[in-house]
Formats: C-alpha cells, sequence, structure tokens
C-alpha cells in the first residue's frame, strides 16, 4: 500500500486564557531561544518544518509534517525542548489540528484573540515568528504559505475596518490606567526601561500627553547621531530606531537604578531572561513616595518582590485586560470573520491540492508504466538500435504523464472540492488495480 503523504498541520499552545504569568513564563521563548528551539526540533524530530509564536500572552508550537511519522505529539516536543515536566502543564496545553489550526491563526493575527481585543501589536509578532522560522531554516512551504495567508488577511482586515474603536493596545492600556491614577500627566516623570518596539509604542503615546518620558538603552552610535539603542542578542532583529520619540531623554541601561530617585512611573518591557530590577537593588534608591510601577514583559522584568514595598504598586501584563471592550466588540469580531472567510477557504483549497499531488503523480507513473508495458513488443519489433527504442521509451513515458497530468489538474478547477477528491480516489484504486505494471 503506497505511504500516505498527507501534510498535518497542527499547533499547541498556553496563553492567558488558561494560563497564569508564571506558568507562562516558563514556556516563553527570547528571539534568540526560539531559534534554537526550532534548530532543535528539525534535528530531534521527523517534521518537515515548525514556527514558535511567543508573546507575553501566548506560547504557540506550530509544527508541519507527515502525522503518521511524529514519534512526539506536539506538546511533548514543547515540554522537551523547555526541559519541563509533561504531565504538570498538560492542563493548560491547547491543541488544534488542519482547518480548527488555521482559523484560529486568522483569527488571532487580526488581534481577535488577544487579551487586549483588536490590538495591532500581534500581527507584527506573527510575522517575526514566521521570519525566524524562515531565518532559521525551520520553515517548510506549507508552514510559509499558511502564515503569509494569515498575515495578508489581518492586513485586508485592518484596512476594511477598525477592529476596535479607539486604536487598542497595550500602550493605549497603559494610559488608561495612568490617567485613572493620576488625571493630568503632564510633566509627570516616567522611567521605562527597554527601548524596543514596545516601549517606543508606551513612550510615544506618553510623550504625546506631555510626560516627562526617560528611556533607557544600550550604549550605541546610531550613524551621526548621538542617540542610544539598545542592543542584545534577543532583540536583534527588531528596528530600533526610535524615531518619534521626540523628548525622550535616553539614559544607559546601568543607569536605571539612579532614575528611580527622581520618577513616579516605572515601566518595564524588555526581553531580558532575567530581572532589570530585583528588590534589593531598588531599595536604596526608592524614595519614600507613592510610585506605580508596570511590568509589560514575559518572562517578567521586575522582581515581584518588589510589591512587599511599602507605598509601590505593581502590576504586570495580565493586569492591563480589556475585557469590557472585548465584550463591546462581539459584533467587529462577526464583521472580521465574515472576511476572512474567503481567504481561509482559498488556502484550504490550496493545502487540499498541494496533498493530493503526490497522489497524481502516482497514478501518472502507474500509467506510464502501463502505457510502456503494453507497447513494449510494438517498441522491441521495430528496427532501431536499443539507444533510440529507450528515448522513444522516454518520449512516450513524458507524454502519458502529460496528458494524464492535463487532465486530472484540470478537473480541479470545474469541479467541487470534495467531488474532485472522490474522483481521484476513484482514479488511484483504478490505476493501482487496473496496470500492466512491469
Amino acid at each position: 500500500m503506497k505511504e500516505n503523504q498527507e501534510i498535518c498541520i497542527c499547533m499547541v499552545g498556553i496563553d492567558y486564557n488558561k494560563a497564569s504569568i508564571e506558568a507562562r513564563e516558563l514556556f516563553s521563548f527570547t528571539q534568540a531561544g526560539a531559534i534554537e528551539g526550532m534548530r532543535k526540533l528539525r534535528q530531534a524530530f521527523t517534521i518537515d518544518g515548525c514556527v514558535i509564536l511567543s508573546t507575553c500572552n501566548r506560547t504557540e508550537l506550530w509544527i508541519s509534517g507527515k502525522k503518521d511519522k511524529m514519534e512526539k505529539t506536539p506538546w511533548e516536543m514543547l515540554c522537551i525542548i523547555k526541559e519541563l515536566d509533561i504531565g504538570t502543564y498538560e492542563n493548560l496545553a491547547v491543541l488544534r489540528e488542519g482547518e480548527a489550526a488555521i482559523l484560529h491563526l486568522f483569527e488571532l493575527s487580526c488581534g481577535l484573540e488577544s487579551k487586549i481585543f483588536g490590538e495591532d501589536q500581534i500581527l507584527s509578532q506573527v510575522k517575526e515568528a514566521i521570519h525566524l522560522s524562515h531565518h532559521s531554516q525551520s520553515t517548510d512551504a506549507v508552514l510559509e504559505k499558511v502564515f503569509q495567508s494569515a498575515i495578508g488577511a489581518a492586513k485586508k482586515v485592518k484596512t476594511q475596518m477598525i477592529v476596535s474603536p479607539g486604536g487598542k493596545s497595550t500602550a493605549s492600556q497603559v494610559l488608561k490606567i495612568l490617567k485613572s491614577r493620576y488625571g493630568k500627566l503632564k510633566g509627570i516623570p516616567c522611567l521605562i526601561i527597554g527601548n524596543g518596539k514596545l516601549s517606543q509604542m508606551v513612550g510615544n503615546t506618553l510623550l504625546f500627553h506631555e510626560m516627562d518620558v526617560i528611556m533607557t538603552t544600550r550604549k550605541r552610535i546610531h550613524g551621526h547621531c548621538n542617540t542610544y539603542f539598545e542592543e542584545t542578542d534577543e532583540m536583534n532583529q527588531e528596528d530600533r530606531s526610535a524615531e518619534g520619540l521626540e523628548g525622550c531623554r535616553f539614559v544607559p541601561y546601568e543607569e536605571r537604578l539612579l532614575q528611580l530617585q527622581t520618577v513616579k512611573i516605572v515601566i518595564s518591557a524588555t526581553r531580558s531572561p532575567h530581572y532589570t530590577i530585583k528588590k534589593r537593588d531598588a531599595e536604596e534608591y526608592l524614595e519614600a513616595l507613592p510610585c506605580l510601577w508596570i511590568d509589560l514583559a514575559v518572562p517578567r522584568d521586575i522582581d515581584p518582590e518588589i510589591r512587599l514595598i511599602e507605598g509601590l504598586d505593581l502590576l504586570d501584563i495580565d493586569q492591563l485586560g480589556d475585557e469590557e471592550s472585548k465584550m463591546q466588540n462581539e459584533l467587529e469580531r462577526e464583521k472580521a470573520k465574515a472576511i476572512l472567510q474567503e481567504d481561509i477557504r482559498e488556502l484550504n483549497q490550496w493545502l487540499l491540492f498541494r496533498n493530493r499531488v503526490p497522489e497524481i503523480h502516482h497514478i501518472l507513473t502507474l500509467s506510464a508504466e502501463d502505457v510502456t508495458k503494453r507497447l513494449e513488443c510494438v517498441i522491441s519489433s521495430i528496427d532501431l538500435d536499443e539507444e533510440d527504442k529507450n528515448r522513444i521509451q522516454i518520449d512516450i513515458e513524458h507524454a502519458v504523464k502529460k496528458s494524464i497530468g492535463k487532465l486530472l489538474f484540470g478537473l480541479k478547477g470545474t469541479l467541487r472540492d470534495t467531488l474532485w477528491k472522490e474522483c481521484i480516489d476513484a482514479v488511484q484504486e483504478a490505476a493501482t488495480k487496473d496496470t500492466l505494471k512491469s
């Protein structure tokens, strides 16, 4: 019996819906960690491709390959590369396959599955995930197609409708919290630790509201400007441009503790695997004034024990959710899903066709062998040398494959998918049984 060539697309992930920030920290990846993890997966397991998507709210492992060749489940693969016990966190995992996985990725890319409903940052994170997979030579044609289709569809949704009125984002949620706490924000000093994309979004938002923003950076001269930029292994894929941060003061990362003496708000958003500020390091620099700290990172940047310091309030990413907005946007959710349907249908057709291509080639090979066998006596009786006879045989096989292939591939454009599938199944069975193969 011919080997099953159908490619399986599946994903496993944990996210804010079931997993606490403590659990999500264990499964999170830096950019460098994601690249290393994907390379390990390709080396250790029989898969065609993989993508790791890791954000503050979720970690997802995407796998493509022949299901009957996979020695481990996607969840087992994820736990193995993270060196975590498979059973301990299994109740937090969600597994999706095939069309369910594809639908999830399309809706996720639009921000429909985000904690802050409709936020735009997830689309950049999906782009980054497939880029890192491609960069580490871990993806394949199937995952490339799936992710690029989801990205294209999300862009279409963003241009055709406003998923979330007011441009909801992490930055807007931070602003909402600060306004509720302080009212007018003009002149309030704020320290932002990190200068990646998220930090810049937050910084621009606060600068627009005339706050006194200080941003830490790694020391690096950029072109002819004396501007500092963060430069870490984890951030080396990001755009480090600080364009638009007019009025922001930059200080080296090493001076972050000194800034605690003068600011009322501290926001940290890096991809560091270690704390940017620990309780014991911060205590001697803090003034005896009420202070709000917001940690936007997973794994967390700020030592949770800082909460024990009197007069200090620490919020993490899980406290920035916008459930009220999510409930109010059910109409927008349905509109977005309707827009996505055509792109999802086209992708599913592409996948169906691609999965049947090996079977069609098998049919063509059997048919060519059958014709060659039937013409064997005729060809052998022709007064030609063996080289010419072999060339005629090759030409016949090529013509048979081309002619039958034209018919079978042509049917794809005239028959509905289910009927085309039935047709290929029937021809496959007939070609296997009723040929004069050598």
